[in-house]
């Protein structure tokens, strides 16, 4: 399966009715359209490095997600939203990795993306227990509905970032992200030490992006 994940800036100012019909036209290409899961929305204030609007996919396979991005209904009304926006894009795309799914039927909930670089010159020791971290939070931290840790395969866009490591947890609410999972001992005292420049553990680059949106329904659960 081929999962993209995009990111939108405005590089001029846009009224939000335009960024509302853009969502609701790539929600409705995502209905419409064969493909396992497409949904937008807009980057959550609580965002860092996300620009404006998120883009969400799951494809059966990289065909499959050629034929969307060409499809008629793309071309002659998403892509002309995102013009009309002055949008640009970033586009991550990546082989879904492992995915844990506790609540399958989850709506209505919180996408939080995390993407992140490692450079390749990292002991590979270091980089499995790092992932191993990862991959183990949602048996400590319970507002974690569901999570998956992928490995980038390619990125497309201005930004030119190098991102190695796709992390994406859903959430039913916000504030089970902002409270419980931000504070829990799980994150600070072992996960955020990768992170953390003052930690001989660090291994991440500190250049990241953040993001989180609202969801209309679970997309791991998909996957």
């Amino acid at each position: 399966m081929i999962r993209v994940t995009a990111f939108v800036r405005f590089t001029r100012a846009a009224v939000r009715e335009t960024a509302d019909r853009l969502i609701g036209a790539v929600r409705r290409a995502g209905d419409e359209l064969d493909v396992l899961a497409v949904d937008a929305a807009r980057a959550l204030p609580n965002s860092y490095g996300a620009g404006d609007v998120m883009l969400l996919g799951a494809f059966r396979d990289r065909e499959a997600y050629e034929r969307a991005r060409r499809d008629p209904y793309v071309e002659k009304i998403v892509k002309p939203l995102l013009d009309e926006c002055g949008g640009e894009v970033d586009v991550v795309l990546y082989t879904q990795g492992a995915v844990t799914v506790q609540y399958p039927d989850l709506a209505g909930g919180v996408q939080r993306t995390l993407l992140v670089r490692i450079e390749p010159t990292v002991d590979r020791e270091l980089v499995r227990q790092f992932e191993a971290d990862l991959g183990a939070m949602t048996s400590y931290i319970d507002t974690i509905r569901n999570s998956s840790l992928s490995h980038v395969d390619e990125v497309h866009g201005p930004s030119g970032k190098e991102w190695t490591h796709v992390w994406e947890q859903e959430f039913a609410t916000l504030e089970g992200l902002t409270g419980p999972y931000m504070m829990h001992g799980y994150h600070w005292s072992l996960v955020d030490t990768w992170f953390d420049l003052q930690s001989p553990r660090q291994i991440v680059d500190p250049e990241l992006i953040h993001a989180a949106c609202e969801l209309r329904r679970s997309i791991l659960s998909r996957a």
